[in-house]
């Protein structure tokens, strides 16, 4: 038997259609991070969540300012590779608009990454359909050639994705992930929060 009384809310499940494929200007909103397991394999790695918010676009007759879109990274380290430069790189040169200087990469840190919230970039979306749902992800990241009017406090409070309850005193400022790899997407409703 129940000790305790309690009434059982019936909530509906949200509803995010794809943003449309097209090149749109963003503000980072937030960067987070967190110690997950490993993709496939044992121990565990830290992975970092870029939350952008689209600045101007419209689908329809919709307005798309507020919409989120997210882009997670994994190693934190800025390599070049046989693919040109990673992802931590290119979202980094996209908002501050040029290539990083060899001093920035040597002292490269956290102080640096949060100094970047707020800062705008493009970034090109592409959908990714599955049998299941279609989901939206960032491409690739290009400079801003303007500057939008920023999200407003109010908006900014209305966009941040905040933690349930129970995880308020461990995540603070941190955003769960569902573990992928860097090339899979991310389903908005599959983040635990």
């Amino acid at each position: 038997m129940l000790d305790e009384k309690f009434k059982i809310t019936k909530e509906e499940a949200k509803e995010y259609p794809p943003i449309p494929e097209d090149v749109y200007q963003v503000e980072l909103l937030d960067i987070s991070s967190k110690m997950m397991p490993k993709y496939k394999a044992s121990g565990e790695e830290l992975k970092m969540s870029f939350q952008f918010t689209i600045l101007k676009g419209k689908d329809g007759e919709e307005d798309l300012r507020c919409r989120n879109i997210w882009r997670n990274f994994v190693p934190t380290h800025l390599f070049i590779g046989k693919n040109g430069k990673n992802v931590l790189y290119q979202i980094i040169e996209a908002l501050v608009g040029r290539e990083l200087s060899p001093e920035e990469e040597a002292t490269l840190d956290s102080d640096f990454l949060t100094g970047l919230v707020g800062k705008q970039c493009r970034v090109v979306i592409k959908n990714n359909k599955t049998a299941k749902a279609t989901y939206s992800n960032i491409d690739s990241l290009l400079v801003a050639t303007e500057r939008l009017e920023s999200l407003t406090e109010e908006e900014k409070e209305k966009c941040k994705v905040k933690p349930k309850d129970d995880e308020e005193l461990t995540a603070k400022n941190h955003l769960d992930v569902k573990d992928v790899d860097e090339e899979k997407s991310i389903n908005v409703e599959d983040i635990p929060f």
